[in-house]
């Protein structure tokens, strides 16, 4: 399942293609300067696209929800990835469905350190728009996403045998906006749909 990905893209870029699909971007706090990372790792602030009444906002938030307590104490680890298979997710003023938009993203094989690290990407070369859920935050913590996984497609069966899940662009106002039902949007992309490359750490 993704750990981390890559976000180099433009505000430009996000206005233009999701303008262009039926959900026309808003901006709360004014227009973001969004510069590019390489890698967007657990608990870090990123770019996610939410529902508003009648247009999708991006806002920063955190990369992982607040983790379930653990007996006898200790912090604990963010939730990154949640499965969606047999659920129905909608939306509502503290939580809902949202989209992370996406350059790549890495997976790792390999059974000793240092693993191979992998990015997938959109073949087209465009940025992807991973299916997500977002949270209001608690006790002044921002508001935060995980990604949505199934099972793999066939471009990340090699690689994981859970993968997120890519929305093609005709999907992201239905799934934002809550148009359709999950299970008739939450599917493993066709294969080409991504390209793996090997992405060694400098």
């Amino acid at each position: 399942m993704c750990a981390s990905y890559e976000a180099r893209f433009s505000v430009t870029q996000l206005v233009e293609a999701f303008d262009s699909h039926g959900a026309p971007l808003v901006f709360p706090r004014g227009l973001p300067n969004i510069e590019p990372v390489d890698e967007v790792r657990p608990t870090d602030l990123a770019q996610a696209v939410r529902a508003t009444a009648d247009a999708a906002e991006l806002v920063p938030m955190r990369f992982g929800f607040r983790g379930p307590a653990r007996p006898g104490g200790g912090k604990p680890p963010p939730v990154i990835n949640f499965r969606s298979e047999g659920r129905a997710f909608g939306n509502g003023e503290t939580s809902g469905r949202a989209l992370v938009p996406a350059s790549g993203f890495y997976e790792f094989t390999g059974d000793k350190y240092p693993k191979t690290r992998w990015r997938l990407r959109g073949a087209d070369g465009g940025f992807l728009a991973l299916a997500a859920l977002w949270r209001a935050g608690r006790d002044g913590e921002p508001d935060a996403f995980a990604l949505l996984t199934a099972g793999p497609g066939p471009d990340v069966a090699p690689y994981h045998t859970r993968g997120v899940l890519p929305l093609a662009p005709d999907l992201w106002a239905d799934w934002l906006f809550d148009r359709r039902p999950a299970e008739d949007l939450l599917a493993p992309p066709p294969a080409g749909t991504l390209v793996a490359e090997a992405a060694p750490r400098g």
